[in-house]
Formats: C-alpha cells, structure tokens, sequence
C-alpha cells in the first residue's frame, strides 16, 4: 500500500512536471554546466535548501521547499531498480543516508519524465562539511555511474566518480559483491 501511494504521489508530481517542461529543455537537461568542486565548496550556501520528504527508490526522492514538493533524481547515478538485485538495499542505504533531513541541490535540469536532476549535498556534522550524496551512493557500491549521462559535471568531478565506481568495484563494495551485478538499464531493457 505504501508503495502505491509514494508511486501516486511520484506520478502526480510528473505530470505536474511534465506539463511545464518543453521537449527541447527535455533533451538538453544534462547540457547545463556543473561547477568544479573547489568552486563549488565556495558557494554550497547559496545552494537550495530542501527537506526529504519520501525515498522512492535509490535515486529518486520527493523534497519539499516550503509547502512545493518536488521529485528529484539524482544526478549522473543509476541504482538498480525495485525488483532487481540490491535495489532495496540501496533505497535503503539512500534512507539512512538522507531520509528526513535537510539538504542543498545542485540542479542540473530536468530528465525526460519531468523530474529535476540534481547532486544533493548532505551536511556531515563529523567531518564539518558537505557530503556529495551521488558519490556517497558510488561508494557504497550502491549506484553505477552513468557515464551517458555525466558530461556537464566538469572533468575533476567526472574522475572522482569514476575514481569511486573503480575503488567500489575492487573492494567488492554493494552490489559489487554480487557475482556480474546487471546494470539498471540492462535490467530495464530486458524486460
């Protein structure tokens, strides 16, 4: 049940969304420039501040700002999807990471269901600084990068997740302990 109503309220926000965006601004979503992560440290104050509200899977949640809900995807990752191998693993890891709290957005756009791209950015009391949440995903082995898909983020923070996906795979993190995990989009086309 509770299923079915985070995915009401996931499909009510899309066409919501869907409905505002043209189709041009659609194909060029990931065209908008990231900034390098030396710049960006610089100015993480001035991004959006959100509250999560609903983890819907392991890259895709509901935020609120002020009383306007919005469905973001996060940025330039892919987590296996419900029913595939280690999907609600990662949804999970994806909930303790972030579930109920407030965090920055980095929006790079939309994709083509009308959801915004985004890097969340997460505050780490411990270590007194921003956590990038997409490479937090990586290196817990619970996301691939998409490399289709990554070509606005500037090329420090390309290598880094990259970096990240690599030092997952080697030490067998996530779903890099399975034997030949399948990548999301393999998983989807397949079925």
């Amino acid at each position: 049940m509770i299923k079915f109503i985070l995915f009401s309220i996931w499909r009510k926000h899309q066409s919501r969304n869907r409905n505002h965006i043209q189709q041009e601004d659609r194909r060029d979503a990931h065209r908008k420039n990231a900034q390098s992560e030396s710049v960006l440290k610089t100015c993480m104050q001035d991004l959006p501040l959100a509250r999560v509200k609903w983890v819907i899977d392991g890259d895709t949640v509901i935020v609120t700002q002020g009383w306007k809900e919005t469905v973001i995807r996060l940025d330039s990752i892919d987590c296996p999807e419900d029913g595939q191998n280690w999907g609600n693993t990662a949804k999970y890891g994806l909930m303790k990471l972030i579930s109920r709290k407030n965090v920055r957005l980095e929006v790079h756009g939309m994709d083509h269901h009308g959801r915004t791209l985004a890097t969340i950015h997460l505050w780490n009391e411990q270590k007194y600084e921003w956590l990038n949440v997409n490479e937090r995903m990586v290196t817990l082995g619970h996301a691939w990068v998409m490399r289709r898909y990554y070509d606005h983020l500037p090329q420090d923070r390309q290598n880094k997740l990259n970096r990240l996906e690599r030092w997952a795979q080697s030490k067998k993190v996530g779903l890099w302990s399975e034997d030949n995990p399948m990548p999301p989009w393999e998983w989807r086309s397949g079925r």
